[in-house]
């Protein structure tokens, strides 16, 4: 698999938001410092999207799927039809890999997204869940014919023995899988358990690390502690700016930094872009990825 994950394009920065709304993704994709790919969330139909990611690829803008209803743990296998419209899906715009948060969507037998709980739920760290959780990613690679990636997830309260890094590291040995690294995800578990990322990362492949993503975020204080709360409309925490530049030196395979932006102004977007690209180039140990932002947006 390292091989498959080093031999994946190298995306350069880019920005995840909803087609339909803005900030609109064509005109930011059109603007010099605009993202060089888009990554959207959408439902498993490319019929209902296919108009709208067209007009983005039209302006040689590569995109990526990153959707919110593929059960990646617990004991509810996916609905078969919705794996095959997904490999129809990413298969049709041309997405070079797969990821979504490794959380529950649903708790029913059958398919649903993760509005119907109203946001992703952390699994429970341990190793059932691993055994579980490894049973869904097989069941998602099977069906689809790209790299497929695990994202640990939003956390406001952690469940279980095991460290994050832990899980998600043998869970991506276990099924030679991607992952996905969100810093506000990151930034929420250690508010959640109290626990250092830095001190877990022993235990993550981190070679297997191909995007990261850095979004806005609030935190909410309770009795006890403050809590992370994930909120795309919001300003990047410095928290999450400081995760992204101690992360960067120790990703040698990432392909991808993504701007999280959905409710965002355009000119925040490419500001926050700008600062994006020039952390890239002072802190990654990636050189193809530093090479494709010295290079320029476009292919």
């Amino acid at each position: 698999m390292t091989r498959l994950l080093e031999n994946l394009p190298v995306l350069g920065v880019g920005a995840s938001l909803s087609l339909s709304t803005d900030p609109d993704p064509v005109m930011l994709a059109k603007l010099a410092d605009g993202p060089s790919f888009i990554e959207y969330a959408g439902q498993v139909d490319i019929e209902s999207v296919i108009d709208e990611v067209t007009r983005v690829t039209a302006t040689r803008t590569p995109v990526l799927f990153h959707p919110a209803y593929i059960n990646f743990c617990g004991s509810f296998a996916n609905s078969s039809e919705w794996l095959k419209q997904t490999a129809r899906h990413i298969n049709k715009v041309g997405s070079p890999w797969f990821a979504q948060d490794l959380a529950y969507c649903f708790w029913q037998q059958g398919p649903g997204y993760s509005t119907q709980l109203g946001n992703f739920l952390p699994p429970i760290l341990n190793e059932a869940s691993v055994e579980l959780a490894a049973t869904r990613i097989r069941e998602v690679q099977a069906a689809v014919s790209t790299v497929v990636a695990i994202e640990p997830p939003p956390m406001t309260f952690v469940v279980g023995t095991m460290s994050l890094l832990s899980f998600i590291g043998e869970l991506a040995t276990k099924t030679d899988c991607a992952v996905l690294l969100d810093m506000g995800h990151l930034v929420s578990y250690e508010m959640a358990s109290g626990n250092r990322v830095t001190d877990e990362l022993a235990a993550l492949p981190c070679e297997r690390v191909i995007e990261v993503h850095i979004a806005g975020g609030r935190l909410v204080s309770d009795d006890t502690a403050p809590v992370y709360v994930d909120a795309h409309e919001s300003a990047i925490l410095d928290q999450s700016w400081q995760m992204l530049t101690t992360l960067l030196p120790l990703l040698p395979n990432l392909k991808a930094v993504c701007y999280e932006c959905e409710g965002m102004d355009e000119q925040t977007v490419i500001e926050t872009l700008r600062t994006i690209r020039r952390l890239v180039r002072q802190h990654s140990s990636a050189a193809p990825l530093v090479a494709k932002i010295d290079a320029g947006n476009k292919p």
